[in-house]
């Protein structure tokens, strides 16, 4: 009798409908989405924009699409995908119209002993193959004054900051909360597709600041990516990060950077490993090209207002809790201590090629670190970084080290060519590796030029680019790698490009209306020609093209150089004990993940088919 009455309750639940759980970001602020399967709609309800969730009943669901539809479920247009429900299908936060993607993006070769730690657990790095989808709502009087102005009329910059309500949407994870946001840069908000920095008042994957870098002149929008990869794959701290689409106040800004700001915590956790650790102090480092003023890190005296007056250095992190937020000697006495310390090598031991020469230099600075900046910057020709117009850099004090370093940032003008900057000799800098920074000799160019007239650091300088020009800087290195990040965002190349025919604001700003085709041709070698009826940039090169360009150029350069010899010219530690960047399955203890409930979901469909 039990068996029968089991075996009649098993019949019953066989007749009964199943639950279906789905999750999708709506692409079109403002509109509602629905879910569709057989011939049969229903509406899904929103509580963390743009996501959208619903539970529906059906019997063996299958097959289905998401639907843009109006407030009484009438479809108003479908997705073109086509999707399978399985069991991980309740887990994740589905993107309409977007395939769910599981792409492996493999990393640059390291060539180097690391010298940093690069993240910890509790700050770990953004996930490589995740586009996360961030939604702001912001105050609107605000919003309007900075997309409408961002620059005054006398060209200085519209530094107003914004209150927000931000949700942070990904495959697996959900995240809302409060901030500020202002717009990043100087030559980026020249174009209407702008950058923006979004600063937390909840931490966010153990974050409290982001940035969201439009790469508005970028027809593969990889070349940052790759730029940010290869000093990282060459232990250089880096801001690294993913994709993210991006909206404001309803409107859809297109395909951004996601990653991080040179913040306080980044330091702490991707210098020293400790999210608890000293940050010493930063200074950011600004040039103005062609014509100036430029940044020298000359000593010019002991009084603070001799560094601070012209506009290039400023005073970013520092610890609040021993220095006072007005006690300006004490915020800038690292900068003067640095350019004191340089000017007074530069006197004694300027001519002088022994080891003593740099061993005092090793003392307060990290040759190490500096010379695998330049390196870099040298193989990408950084039209807008530290070595040719000292700029997009901070120089950090490491209270840790007690020494010096460069922390590079920002690298969109990087492998674009010579875009006709007066600074570069168009007719040798593809095929110079040392000089090509050198042609203007109007400009100041103090620190580096010092540095390397050193043989000896000059030595391991070329060892550093014999190295990255051999193993990581190479066309069968960056080619898979730039493939895997284009399988990543192709889907959203074109929406991208569209979208900023979509911001009815800043009519002066600069567009370019690049194509997949474009995308697709630029990563490898076919340039994009500049076309003004449409686009405001060009691309003279492909990045592969780039690649094996230059990498052959600082082969053939280096070819006499002995790269056995590859140990650190100073700062030779090991930091491989306390490195811990594990990926955090949760994202930040304010992130909700979704894992937990699809789990029970599912257990508790199971039990109620066995039992009722």
């Amino acid at each position: 009798m039990k068996i029968k009455i089991f075996g009649l309750s098993f019949l019953v639940a066989l007749t009964k409908a199943d639950k279906y759980t789905f999750n999708v970001v709506s692409l079109s602020p403002g509109s509602s989405i629905c879910v569709k399967w057989d011939n049969n709609v229903q509406l899904l309800t929103s509580t963390i924009k743009p996501l959208f969730t619903g539970t529906v009943e059906a019997n063996n669901l299958s097959k289905y699409k998401y639907a843009i539809c109006d407030e009484t479920g009438e479809i108003l247009e479908e997705e073109t995908v086509e999707r399978t429900y399985t069991p991980m299908t309740p887990g994740i936060n589905e993107v309409y119209n977007r395939q769910n993607k599981d792409v492996t993006i493999p990393s640059l070769p390291e060539p180097f002993k690391p010298m940093f730690k690069m993240g910890t657990e509790k700050f770990p790095p953004f996930p490589k193959n995740e586009i996360y989808n961030v939604y702001a709502e912001c105050e609107e009087d605000g919003y309007n004054d900075l997309v409408h102005n961002p620059f005054f009329e006398d060209y200085s910059i519209n530094e107003k900051n914004i209150n927000c309500t931000v949700s942070i949407i990904s495959s697996k994870t959900k995240y809302k909360g409060t901030g500020l946001m202002h717009i990043l840069g100087f030559g980026s908000r020249r174009y209407r597709k702008l950058s923006w920095s979004l600063k937390f008042d909840k931490k966010f994957m153990g974050r409290r600041a982001i940035k969201l870098r439009a790469m508005a002149n970028d027809p593969t929008l990889m070349r940052e990516k790759l730029s940010i990869e290869l000093f990282k794959s060459s232990s250089v701290p880096v801001q690294e990060g993913t994709y993210a689409r991006l909206f404001i106040n309803g409107d859809t800004f297109g395909l951004y950077g996601f990653i991080d700001s040179l913040s306080s915590n980044w330091i702490s956790n991707y210098i020293h490993g400790d999210d608890k650790a000293k940050i010493g102090t930063s200074y950011n480092i600004f040039s103005s090209p062609p014509d100036g003023p430029f940044a020298s890190l000359r000593y010019l005296g002991d009084d603070y207002l001799n560094y601070s007056e012209d506009g290039i250095y400023e005073v970013d992190e520092y610890e609040k809790d021993e220095i006072k937020i007005d006690d300006e000697p004490a915020k800038w006495k690292h900068l003067i201590e640095f350019t004191k310390l340089y000017d007074e090598w530069v006197k004694n031991y300027g001519n002088d090629n022994s080891q003593k020469a740099v061993d005092e230099l090793e003392k307060f600075l990290n040759i190490e670190s500096v010379l695998r900046v330049l390196a870099i910057e040298s193989l990408l020709v950084a039209l807008d970084n530290f070595w040719l117009v000292m700029s997009n850099a901070a120089l950090y004090y490491n209270p840790e080290r007690k020494n010096y370093q460069i922390l590079p940032y920002d690298f969109d003008e990087a492998m674009v060519g010579d875009k006709s900057d007066p600074l570069i000799d168009r007719d040798t800098y593809i095929s110079d590796c040392i000089t090509w920074a050198n042609k203007e000799e109007s400009i100041d160019r103090f620190f580096v030029n010092n540095l390397l007239s050193h043989p000896q650091i000059k030595e391991r300088y070329d060892v550093i680019i014999a190295k990255i020009s051999r193993e990581s800087f190479t066309p069968n290195q960056v080619s898979p790698y730039l493939h895997a990040v284009a399988d990543l965002i192709r889907d959203d190349v074109e929406w991208n490009f569209n979208s900023i025919d979509g911001l009815n604001f800043y009519s002066d700003g600069l567009v370019n209306h690049f194509t997949l085709e474009e995308f697709n041709g630029n990563i490898d070698k076919t340039p994009v020609d500049y076309d003004s009826s449409r686009n405001s940039d060009d691309a003279p090169f492909g990045i592969v093209q780039w690649t094996e360009l230059r990498s052959n150029s600082c082969k053939d350069y280096t070819k006499t150089v002995d790269t056995t010899k590859n140990a650190n010219i100073s700062d030779d530690v090991d930091v491989s004990d306390s490195s811990s960047s594990k990926p955090s399955s949760s994202g930040s203890l304010t992130t909700i993940s979704v894992t937990f409930s699809t789990f029970f979901f599912i257990a508790f469909q199971f039990l109620y088919f066995l039992f009722f």
